[in-house]
């Protein structure tokens, strides 16, 4: 009720949460390491009358929890809560009352159908308003299945793909709350987790992460092996289609002449572009970690 319909202000009482409980008794799987299928037993369903939110549910069986879900997934306050979790997670982590208002009535109309709540959020003004473009910061898991499709990574080994998702802060299916991990860029943002995602892009474009290959010749091309300025614009428009603001692009541009980059000695009239360095920077950008 407080983490899947109602949420945490839904106007139920405790007495509510134990009803619904005793609603859905019965309701189990079989071995769940060897046969983990849902099935109703009969014999663990507390008989009787169950209140829940002033609504009686006295059917007998498995009927008590598919009634008392369906009143429940009919509730506004539930409309509230699953729009407000849907426009969070896609347009901002603050999403205008507005859209989740219309959201929530769109629920209620079509009787849940999440299909065409969606279909009011992304039709709507806020959706495609400048404010939303970017404005969700990628979970690590998200940063990782990005970076290396973008970089058309071959991995063949997952474990050291899923420990650096860990590193940066997500080790997947370990979340502590049962809330799961937060959809909100406070959590994501913080010096250091920024210095992970930025040794991350840089560790796989470097083929730097056993167990994957990128070939990353292939997509700069070239000219960009001797060009640091052909190689940044290159992977800018690769990873960003071009996309980046003026400034994310100014600092860049002022990395170009690290020696790190430009391997070459002081006397050495060519130049031997660190192609992998340049497509790490690029994929630290602050557009890269957007969605």
């Amino acid at each position: 009720m407080e983490l899947h319909t109602l949420g945490v202000d839904g106007g139920y009482t405790q007495e509510d949460v134990i009803q619904m409980a005793r609603c859905l008794t019965g309701w189990t799987v079989h071995e769940p390491r060897r046969d983990p299928e849902f099935f109703f037993d009969a014999k663990l369903h507390t008989a009787g009358k169950k209140v829940v939110l002033g609504h009686t549910f006295n059917y007998g069986g498995m009927k008590d929890g598919e009634e008392a879900l369906k009143m429940l997934a009919s509730n506004p306050n539930a409309a509230k809560f699953i729009s407000t979790k849907l426009a969070r997670h896609f347009v901002s982590d603050n999403p205008p009352a507005a859209l989740v208002d219309r959201m929530a009535h769109s629920y209620l109309s079509s009787g849940g159908d999440i299909r065409v709540v969606m279909k009011t959020m992304i039709y709507s003004p806020e959706f495609w308003s400048r404010e939303a473009f970017r404005a969700k910061v990628k979970e690590p898991f998200e940063l990782a299945a990005s970076t290396a499709r973008a970089l058309n990574a071959n991995a063949e080994i997952t474990l050291p793909l899923v420990q650096w998702v860990g590193r940066m802060g997500e080790p997947l299916f370990q979340a502590q709350p049962p809330t799961g991990y937060s959809d909100k860029a406070e959590v994501w943002v913080n010096t250091g987790a920024l210095l992970n995602r930025l040794n991350f892009a840089l560790s796989l474009s470097s083929n730097k992460i056993s167990g994957t290959s990128v070939n990353l010749e292939s997509m700069l091309g070239p000219d960009a092996g001797g060009d640091p300025q052909i190689a940044l614009s290159t992977a800018i428009n690769l990873f960003l289609d071009g996309q980046i603001a003026p400034l994310t692009r100014q600092t860049l541009e002022g990395r170009m002449d690290d020696p790190q980059i430009v391997q070459a000695k002081l006397d050495d009239p060519v130049k031997h572009v660190n192609g992998a360095l340049v497509a790490g920077l690029v994929l630290g950008a602050p557009e890269f970690q957007r969605r």
